[in-house]
């Protein structure tokens, strides 16, 4: 008993911490504004704040339905559907709620810290899909191995102390497990899947503009290798974003270096090693 006792109250502590995060941060108002809005049954925020609630809890949504489906007033269902539902923009939710949380701690850090907009992609597996729209044939860089799934690119926001997620999106492969047939490009659903299917490097100047057009400032953006070009530090600096990232080491790629065009390689190979430093320790002006 004492053990079902001390679950209840971890559960009651979770959950009441969530309504005070619902309320200062206007998560109804966001809601709205991100069409995530029932217009019968059960409400958006229920739903909601059950899934936030088992995120914090450790325990998976089947599992926690099947202890307590009679106490929650809605069946599992109805919270698929949630999931599942096309009109709900969950893009501009996530940004929307960004920009409240760090206008909350932006008063709190110094006004000197630099504040950075942070890219990654990862893998997002789903080995046993064959029903899943647009899930492909990822090649995993961890593993070295060819996987099915999605590319998870994610943009964060950072002050050097904190980061927060602000935008994603699930991107697609060449090569499909299975088809759309017709997007419609009127509906959240028929965008998503449309941009899904586009470049990596086209969709983050997507969630970038998205970002700053909602509010969310940062001056500098940091990535890795993989999204280097000097079309993007081009396409950075249309958006007044300065760009902090590791060039690739390629051959295919110019700058302009002393006055000439030369490769990333050639570059190395004309700068000296510094004493008890690496070669790849290196700092210098180019242009491209």
């Amino acid at each position: 008993m004492s053990i079902i006792t001390s679950n209840n109250q971890n559960k009651n502590e979770i959950s009441s911490s969530i309504d005070t995060f619902f309320q200062r941060f206007n998560v109804s108002t966001i809601a709205k504004k991100s069409n995530a809005q029932k217009e019968k049954g059960v409400n958006f925020l229920v739903l909601f704040r059950y899934l936030v609630t088992t995120l914090f809890s450790n325990r998976s949504a089947f599992r926690d339905f099947q202890l307590h489906q009679e106490e929650l007033g809605f069946s599992d269902k109805t919270f698929r559907n949630l999931l599942n539902n096309g009109k709900i923009n969950w893009q501009r939710f996530l940004i929307l709620l960004s920009k409240q949380v760090i206008a909350f701690i932006r008063p709190l850090t110094e006004k000197d810290r630099k504040e950075v907009f942070i890219v990654d992609d990862s893998m997002y597996e789903r080995l046993n899909a064959k029903n899943v729209e647009l899930c492909g044939w990822q090649y995993d860089h961890t593993d070295h191995k060819n996987k099915k799934g999605f590319r998870f690119l994610q943009l964060g926001w950072s002050d050097g102390n904190t980061f927060l997620p602000v935008a994603f999106s699930l991107l697609s492969a060449s090569k499909k497990v299975r088809e759309v047939e017709k997007i419609d490009h009127r509906t959240h659903a028929g965008r998503r899947k449309a941009q899904a299917q586009r470049k990596g490097t086209d969709v983050l100047i997507e969630l970038l503009q998205a970002a700053l057009k909602e509010g969310i400032q940062a001056k500098y953006v940091l990535f890795d290798s993989w999204f280097s070009s000097p079309k993007m530090f081009h396409a950075l600096r249309g958006l007044n974003l300065h760009a902090v990232c590791m060039v690739k080491r390629s051959k295919k790629v110019y700058y302009r270096y002393h006055g000439e065009w030369v490769d990333v390689k050639t570059i190395f190979q004309i700068e000296k090693k510094r004493r008890g430093r690496s070669r790849y320790l290196l700092s210098v002006c180019v242009e491209s």
